[in-house]
């Protein structure tokens, strides 16, 4: 929360009448069109990030708003403000003097109770302000609740002219739209709240837990880090609610739900499963944690005295509970509740107060049964829909540590270039997190030991490596690993290694016998996968590249212009030492980087006269428009990127985010040159081509402030003759 002090600030109101007049109607109409549409294009979401996000964008399509924020005001603190959601606003680095000016605008709305344009021109002290906002006019509408000033939301300019009167009336009447659904969020959040509640525990009911064990699992699978799953039985609670009146039964319920809730923290989640069930969330808890948890629980319970005969409190009951980990028991929210089922009714078994995890109520056996309980048929199901690649790979992995109880494993896959990439890793610890970082990964000798002679690595100790030096250093914690080539008919796509195992035992070759049957399967789904997902890429590729082609039919001054852009991209690239996959994401974001035109008027490309501001803004939207015809492309995430980035500058005056510097993608900068450099010596229909030399000048000129200063001068130093 920052404040603002607007003491002795000039009045700064809009005064004109808001009212759009019947003369503005004609030359608006296309504005007022949208706005008509306002609440539909808003939606029925009660998410408030939803919300302010459509308005966002309603905002850039009616009034040229470039800049914008949603601004919150203390409910206890009217001064205090906040910055809840913003766009091309850097809410994240900003120091307590800029946070004071980024919510000046909603303070100076609220102290006057209405709608306020700041522009420099009209009075200097507007002008950090403005700077603050990165624009050169801004205006603010307060935002009501119950009477009260609950926010406001802010509108920026970047331009030298400010919003128009005509703007303004738009914009004030789009913050009405956004006022109301405001109230309806609060409302409807409100509502919301109590269908996820149990009326008699006033815990969380199964609905919502079902919903925040999901949340945790994907949360936990993105950050590597675990949680624990309790499930509580009352023992003998069925009896005890015959013997006593139904009341008795209902105030042990509501006594237990209260042990429960005072044992945990606010950020886990408890909740009544149905009768006599309950269940906790304990976040980021490990099951030694989770264990020592419910024997505190299980104590209270059994001092407790509960209702008995005559209103007197006589009995005592106790409870029973079971504990599942993730990702260490299971790494599936079907299979982790199977398993922490299993534990409680074990621990129910043994005659009730006592808790077990699941891990205790494994087989004595060891891995033959182990296996035999692992979820083999998700994997299959998984291996069904592998577009979600890196999910499917962290199932196959899990599975793999789960049956020989290694602490740590990894996955590594070749590419369709030959590189190999870090694509799972389960088990390190947080200063190795950089190992699974784009580009952060080499592939060791081990690795291509495996791949190389397509044999399983076992080494039980350090004489069977063929490796010199001590493995610990890297994190082992022995000098025993097990490592196996993922290969199917000859071809290896990559390797499965698994370190580090929990018992403390040596890997053996009969764990490779046991485990041979399922890593047969997983190298078969693999296979299966990676030709899915090329074939997918491929196809889509294709059609892309055939709609590019064809907007070259369409508008003959863009001919040949995707190909001379690739060549000097890929000139640049390798140049630069780009790997090889970066260069062919270089390449395909070169042949399609003006796809997207393909949603944008062709009247206006074919235009003998240069745009209006308006037309500049719809034609501005080709790459965001490009970027999204390659969403759900497997294997295109950097292509897109680039696409999305290569009208970015390097100064941060670029589009459609203003990124800056090392914020923009190398593949972008390099394309960001070439294109702009082919486009200058290409004639279009409102201007002539440009010499080569006047073109190269203009690349060396945009150094530092348009271009990449590296990509600028490696360009004009191997530009083609012409």
């Amino acid at each position: 929360m920052a404040s603002f002090d607007t003491t002795g600030l000039p009045r700064c109101t809009i005064d004109f009448p808001l009212e759009i007049s019947p003369d503005e109607i004609a030359s608006l109409s296309g504005p007022v069109n949208t706005l008509l549409k306002s609440s539909y294009l808003l939606g029925s979401t009660f998410e408030i990030d939803a919300i302010f996000n459509s308005l966002f964008d309603i905002a850039g399509e009616i009034a040229g708003a470039e800049a914008c924020g949603l601004l919150s005001c203390g409910e206890n603190d009217p001064a205090s403000w906040e910055i809840r959601l913003g766009r091309r606003i850097e809410v994240n680095k900003a120091t307590p003097d800029l946070l004071s000016l980024l919510i000046a605008p909603g303070a100076i709305a609220a102290n006057f109770d209405k709608g306020v344009s700041m522009d420099p021109d009209w009075g200097l002290w507007s002008q950090p302000i403005c700077e603050a906002w990165s624009s050169r006019s801004l205006i603010a509408f307060p935002l009501h609740r119950d009477r009260d000033i609950a926010g406001a939301v802010v509108f920026g300019k970047r331009d030298s002219h400010p919003f128009t009167p005509a703007q303004v009336k738009l914009l004030w009447a789009l913050s009405l739209q956004a006022e109301t659904h405001l109230l309806r969020a609060d409302s409807g959040k409100t509502l919301f709240l109590y269908t996820f509640l149990d009326p008699l525990t006033h815990l969380y009911n199964p609905r919502y837990f079902e919903n925040q064990l999901e949340k945790e699992i994907l949360r936990s699978r993105r950050s590597g880090g675990s949680f624990s799953l309790l499930r509580f039985d009352i023992d003998g609670f069925t009896e005890y609610n015959e013997r006593f009146t139904n009341t008795a039964g209902d105030i042990a319920l509501q006594e237990f739900a209260g042990i429960l809730s005072g044992s945990v923290r606010e950020v886990d989640t408890v909740a009544r499963l149905g009768g006599d069930e309950f269940g906790i969330l304990l976040l980021e808890g490990n099951t030694e944690g989770a264990q020592a948890l419910a024997h505190r629980i299980i104590e209270r319970f059994q001092r407790h005295l509960l209702p008995g005969d005559k209103e007197s409190r006589t009995e005592r009951l106790s409870v029973s509970i079971g504990v599942a980990s993730f990702p260490s028991d299971s790494f599936d929210k079907a299979d982790l509740e199977s398993k922490v089922d299993r534990a409680l009714r074990m621990a129910s078994i043994k005659g009730g107060g006592q808790v077990l995890s699941y891990q205790e109520t494994a087989d004595a056996e060891g891995v033959k049964n182990i296996l035999s309980d692992l979820p083999v048929q998700k994997i299959y199901e998984a291996g069904r829909s592998v577009v979600d690649m890196d999910k499917f790979l962290e199932i196959l992995l899990f599975t793999g540590m789960q049956g020989l109880s290694a602490g740590r494993g990894s996955i590594v896959v070749k590419d369709a270039e030959g590189d190999f990439t870090l694509r799972a890793a389960i088990g390190f610890s947080r200063h190795e997190e950089h190992l699974t970082a784009p580009g952060g990964f080499r592939a060791g000798p081990i690795t291509n030991w495996v791949v190389d002679h397509q044999l399983p690595l076992v080494v039980s100790r350090t004489e069977d490596s063929p490796f010199a030096g001590q493995l610990k250093k890297n994190g082992y914690q022995s000098e025993s690993f097990l490592s196996i080539p993922l290969t199917h008919h000859g071809h290896t796509f990559g390797a499965l290694h698994l370190t580090n195992r929990k018992d403390h035992q040596a890997f053996t070759r009969d764990d490779l016998k046991t485990f041979a049957p399922i890593t047969s399967e997983i190298a078969a789904i693999l296979a299966q996968g990676i030709g899915f997902r090329e074939n997918v890429r491929t196809f889509s590729l294709s059609i892309l590249t055939s709609l590019s082609d064809a907007l070259e039919l369409r508008f003959p001054f863009l001919s040949g212009h995707s190909n001379r852009v690739r060549d000097l991209s890929t000139r640049v690239g390798e140049r630069m030492g780009l790997a090889t996959s970066d260069l062919t994401a270089l390449r395909h974001a070169a042949e399609l980087h003006d796809v997207g035109i393909v949603g944008i008027p062709g009247n206006l490309l074919a235009k003998k006269r240069r745009l209006s501001e308006q037309e500049t803004e719809m034609v501005r939207k080709h790459p965001f428009l490009g970027a999204k015809m390659l969403e759900g492309v497997p294997g295109m995430d950097a292509t897109r990127r680039a696409i999305l980035e290569h009208h970015e500058h390097f100064d941060g005056s670029g589009y459609p985010y203003g990124l800056r510097g090392g914020d923009i993608s190398v593949p972008a900068r390099i394309l960001s040159v070439a294109e702009s450099y082919d486009s200058a010596v290409s004639a279009r229909p409102y201007r002539a081509a440009l010499p080569p030399e006047e073109a190269l000048q203009m690349v060396r000129g945009g150094a530092g402030t348009l271009f990449d200063p590296e990509v600028s001068q490696l360009f004009t130093a191997t530009a083609p003759a012409h």
